[in-house]
């Protein structure tokens, strides 16, 4: 630390030149990052429906891409009416068009309702590129009296430019907040000032590399949200520890570069190991290898190593040039914090044991809602989306007037050796498709025997060289193999629990149902988010695992002691399975809907690495004591007693930027919002303050080690009478 604070402190100016053109260079990066976002993320592109999609887009000419226009209107949808949306589609780069003529099945009964598919061969980015244009030009074309382009490139279009909207309405309600709750803290203008460069230029540069990340890989737009939501947190309570420790050993005569060095010792090391500790449990959030949980992960740790670069680097160069002055400008109705008497702390807390005890217990019991916990993505569905949302409104409307599951089908695809003969194959088909017919959750089923004709005429034109168009979106034969896709739309929509039994079901029991050699592969939008669900299921032990293992190993370096880091652990456990539980209290008394799957696993890294900042700090002020001879019982209490205030002071700014989240349209980022708030009030006011001090006071000195550290002169002591001449508590 002493050799990395000699270039902020030696050369100031130069560190906050360099800092303020990479701020401008990230924030002009920053203006291109929402256009090359992707939207969804929420699949698994190694799982067997998204294997099997390519197969399907293959074999049977489907775009991988499909947008709808839904139309609307008090009176009939005519074919000139159709033909001028057609028009407009193929100017736009249409690959394929699916209009009431080819399906009737796309029209409503009074005909006042239609809908006309619109397939792209493209990428997934460059379709839903296409939505904000398509739709503005189709209402100015006045052709109906609702208009509406929805699919799955429109919701995940939609989702992105929700989420910035959400990020940027967010930013704006805490940042007025952070003012408030900074000049309490501070009192001053120029410290509360500080903080907030930090923040704000760590959001700009985060956001900034993540344009250039999306060079490399594609980026789910949640990227945005999480950067705003852990940026705003990590950077303000990184600066607010590191600069009140400043203005601490300022108060004590030490001269400005000393007093750096002593806030950068110790808050700044505390500061350091609580970084690496977010950036370490962000980074187990890679293992899935799915979008929206690796982008999830990348924006956490760029965010989180951006401030901890800031906070290491710029902050003390400030701090250097800016010296005692850190007070000027202060409040008039805020008087300035005197300081602190020397005293001796007293517990009101006479049986620690039994407190702690509760305390754990009480916390375990929040969390026994986890039990019944049900875990779904909505990958086929437009809930996540505000209500007014064209895309939704569409994807509704569809569903009202003329039934949209037959958009999102479970796609069962049957795999046989063209050497069976077409007729053989046919029977296998027939049978897949009675069986699928008599599942619960299966509405229709479509496949080449569900269409009427006799079967030797069907078997006929299936070996003929000219299929036609009907039955090649059903049957392929070539390359020695047989393809046949058996179509279900579901009776309670795609994003059902019936509908994902059915899946389930399916991939389980019907190839016992068939004869040996027959594959079967399910695929579709709930096939995707059976699998994705699946996946986080899946991976949620080994990111424990590796959050456990990683976190034990850096404190135990930290804090060299087992019991400790151990300590840390289960208290960080208490707190994640109390915040879930409390969150599904929460999601079962305002909404039937299960949580997103992504949620729990996310609040785990998450709050794994921030909970580690209070721990870190009132943990190291404890050391601090400890080392300096102070009873062990006095530093216990005496190092949570002076890191109170500052706590409640970060935690009150992390629930602020936490909460702000709840406006947000998107249901996830809202879940994520609440479940965080939840979790660092948890962790500040009940662990924190009362089970972490009080399981500590009833361990005793064995929690910092066999024996008493050497007094530790590293930096200036807080005064200069040992405890035993002051015979009281000498406040570090």
């Amino acid at each position: 630390m002493r050799r990395l604070l000699d270039v902020p402190i030696r050369f100031p100016r130069v560190v906050i030149a360099v800092w303020l053109a990479l701020f401008v260079a990230g924030g002009a990066l920053a203006l291109h990052l929402d256009a090359a976002l992707s939207g969804g993320g929420f699949t698994n592109p190694r799982a067997q429906a998204l294997v099997t999609q390519e197969v399907v887009e293959e074999r049977f000419a489907q775009s991988p891409n499909q947008l709808v226009v839904v139309l609307d209107g008090a009176t009939t949808v005519t074919d000139g009416t159709i033909s001028r949306v057609v028009s407009i589609l193929r100017q736009e780069g249409v690959d394929s068009v699916t209009t009431p003529e080819d399906d009737p099945d796309l029209a409503s009964e009074d005909d006042r309702a239609a809908a006309v598919i619109a397939g792209f061969d493209g990428s997934a980015t460059a379709a839903q590129n296409l939505v904000p244009g398509l739709q503005e030009r189709l209402e100015d074309a006045r052709l109906v009296d609702d208009v509406y382009v929805t699919g799955q490139p429109a919701l995940d279009f939609q989702l992105n430019a929700h989420s910035k909207a959400d990020a940027t309405r967010a930013e704006l309600i805490v940042f007025p907040l952070l003012i408030v709750v900074l000049l309490f803290v501070f009192r001053s203008v120029v410290a509360t000032v500080l903080p907030l460069l930090v923040a704000g230029s760590s959001l700009a540069l985060a956001l900034g590399i993540g344009f250039l990340l999306t060079r490399v890989t594609e980026v789910s737009n949640l990227y945005t949200n999480i950067v705003s939501m852990i940026g705003l947190a990590v950077a303000v309570d990184y600066s607010l520890f590191i600069i009140k420790r400043f203005r601490e050993e300022l108060a004590t005569g030490k001269a400005t570069p000393v007093a750096v060095r002593a806030a950068m010792s110790t808050a700044g090391h505390s500061v350091l190991f609580s970084g690496v500790a977010v950036v370490l449990a962000l980074a187990a959030l890679l293992i899935p290898r799915v979008m929206a949980l690796t982008s999830i992960a990348l924006g956490g740790i760029v965010v989180a190593v951006v401030a901890l670069v800031i906070t290491m680097l710029v902050l003390p160069a400030a701090l250097t040039l800016i010296g005692p002055r850190i007070d000027r400008f202060a409040v008039p109705f805020l008087r300035p914090a005197a300081p602190r008497a020397v005293r001796t702390v007293r517990s009101r807390i006479r049986r620690p044991a039994l407190v702690g005890t509760v305390g754990i217990m009480a916390l375990a019991a929040c969390a026994v809602p986890i039990a019944g916990l049900s875990l779904q993505s909505p990958v086929a569905s437009a809930t996540v989306l505000p209500a007014s949302d064209p895309a939704r409104q569409g994807l509704e409307t569809l569903d009202e007037r003329i039934g949209q599951e037959g958009l999102f089908p479970v796609d069962v695809v049957l795999t046989l050796p063209a050497d069976v003969g077409t007729a053989a194959a046919l029977g296998q088909v027939e049978r897949a498709s009675t069986w699928l017919a008599q599942r619960p959750g299966a509405d229709d089923v479509t496949s080449v025997t569900s269409l009427g004709l006799p079967a030797g005429q069907l078997t006929t034109l299936l070996d003929q060289a000219d299929t036609p168009a009907d039955l090649r979106k059903l049957w392929d034969a070539r390359d020695d193999v047989i393809t046949a896709r058996v179509l279900v739309t579901t009776a309670q929509g795609p994003d059902s629990v019936s509908a994902h039994d059915l899946v389930e079901e399916v991939r389980t029991d019907l190839p016992a149902e068939l004869t040996d050699g027959t594959r079967v592969a399910v695929t579709g939008a709930t096939a995707q988010g059976v699998d994705f669900d699946t996946t986080i299921v899946r991976s949620i032990p080994f990111v424990a695992a590796v959050v456990l293992l990683l976190t034990f190993a850096m404190l135990a370096f930290a804090w060299r002691s087992v019991v400790l880091p151990a300590l840390a652990l289960l208290f960080n456990l208490l707190v994640v399975g109390a915040s879930v539980g409390s969150l599904t209290l929460v999601q079962h008394a305002v909404s039937d809907a299960p949580l997103n799957s992504v949620t729990p696993i996310l609040l785990f890294a998450v709050m794994f690495g921030l909970s580690m900042d209070y721990m870190v700090i009132i943990m190291s002020r404890m050391q601090e004591m400890y080392r300096a001879g102070i009873p062990y019982e006095q530093a216990v209490l005496g190092g949570a007693d002076r890191t109170r205030s500052m706590i409640n002071s970060a935690a009150l700014i992390m629930v602020a930027v936490f909460l702000s989240f709840m406006t947000a349209q998107i249901s996830i980022v809202r879940e994520i919002g609440i479940g965080l708030a939840i979790a660092v009030a948890l962790d500040a006011v009940v662990i924190r303050m009362v089970v972490m001090p009080s399981v500590l006071r009833a361990i005793g000195p064995r929690a910092f080690g066999r024996a008493r550290p050497a007094p530790d002169t590293t930096v200036g002591e807080p005064s200069s009478e040992t405890p035993a001449e002051s015979g009281a508590l000498v406040g570090t």
